[in-house]
């Protein structure tokens, strides 16, 4: 089963635009700021109802922390943020309370994410709680239902954290992440942390609670082989910004960016006679997003770059219908 066969509504449910969020680097007794980590630098992308959207790129490209702005647990510097229409961008604490509702977060460990010192369910319950929609027996019998749904039996809202194994700590952070009701849920690199065989189970669950309630995703990962499995789009993030966005079969199909290409490539291909003798292979680290390149991030790798490339940043251009790419050299 795939989350992509769900047909998402034409209408928005998440707008982000030109969206930068830097962290300032202090040093000194005083804290003087001695630089800025430019983590998202510019990123613009919208999300329709019900649809699945991809996130990929090598660790350090941005992506957990675009997730986290979108949230508002970390602190955007420019751009916006809506949701259903709604600028929340810079409501206070007390004004987020509602939109959190509708927006929930899936955190990569399973391990750290959950208290080890509090009952499963009441963790899961916590924000019944927080947030005045049901207490006592309600709250349990609610917490209940959702421990079935996502494929744990009720009893197990007694048990401790370490009592689990990682797959049905996921699905326990699942749960957390669906008592609310919300229309969006933030998988950040949700199955990375679990065995090939269980994460089939998780992307399966996910597959089926999208089905039964209209749940759109972004999904954060860098296992191409999974987003190729769950995605309707897919945007490929390098060093802070989107280099590439297109509908998963058209991505796969016909790759326009060099960087979308190299991490095609670096797919392992498991039979010898399958495997490209033109691939391209990145040399070089990835630079430091403290001090980024100049013009097209990816030109210090690029085995295509042109001096242009060093001068200014590429437009997003449009390559067909929903696809788009920042490269002067496709």
């Amino acid at each position: 089963m795939t989350m992509a066969a769900t047909q998402p509504s034409p209408d928005p449910l998440l707008e982000v635009t030109g969206l930068e969020t830097h962290f300032p680097i202090r040093s000194g007794f005083l804290g003087r700021t001695s630089g800025v980590v430019h983590a998202v630098d510019g990123v613009s992308f919208s999300m329709r109802r019900g649809e699945t959207l991809g996130l990929v790129g090598e660790s350090g490209s941005g992506k957990s922390t675009l997730g986290k702005s979108i949230l508002r647990l970390v602190t955007p510097t420019a751009g916006s943020i809506r949701i259903d229409g709604h600028d929340i961008t810079h409501l206070g604490k007390a004004e987020m309370k509602p939109f959190r509702r509708n927006v929930q977060m899936v955190f990569q460990d399973p391990y750290s994410s959950l208290n080890p010192r509090i009952p499963v369910g009441k963790i899961v319950s916590e924000a019944l709680k927080v947030h005045g929609i049901a207490s006592g027996k309600e709250a349990r019998d609610r917490v209940a239902g959702i421990f079935r749904k996502v494929g744990l039996r009720a009893s197990d809202m007694h048990k401790y954290a370490n009592e689990f194994s990682g797959g049905q700590r996921q699905r326990v952070g699942i749960a957390r992440a669906l008592v609310l009701n919300p229309g969006l849920i933030i998988a950040d690199e949700a199955v990375s942390a679990l065995d090939v065989s269980v994460q089939a189970q998780v992307i399966n669950l996910f597959a089926d609670l999208q089905a039964e309630l209209g749940l759109s995703y972004l999904f954060i990962a860098h296992d191409l082989s999974i987003v190729a499995q769950v995605c309707d789009r897919i945007a490929v993030m390098y060093l802070g910004q989107i280099v590439e966005i297109a509908t998963r079969h058209e991505l796969f199909r016909a790759p326009k960016h060099p960087y979308t290409k190299s991490l095609m490539d670096s797919i392992p291909v498991p039979h010898p006679s399958l495997r490209k003798t033109d691939r391209l292979l990145l040399s070089k680290d990835v630079p430091s997003a403290v001090n980024p390149p100049s013009g097209c991030r990816f030109h210090t790798r690029c085995p295509m770059a042109t001096p242009e490339c060093s001068r200014s940043r590429p437009p997003m251009k449009a390559y067909g219908e929903g696809h788009s790419a920042a490269c002067f050299n496709v």
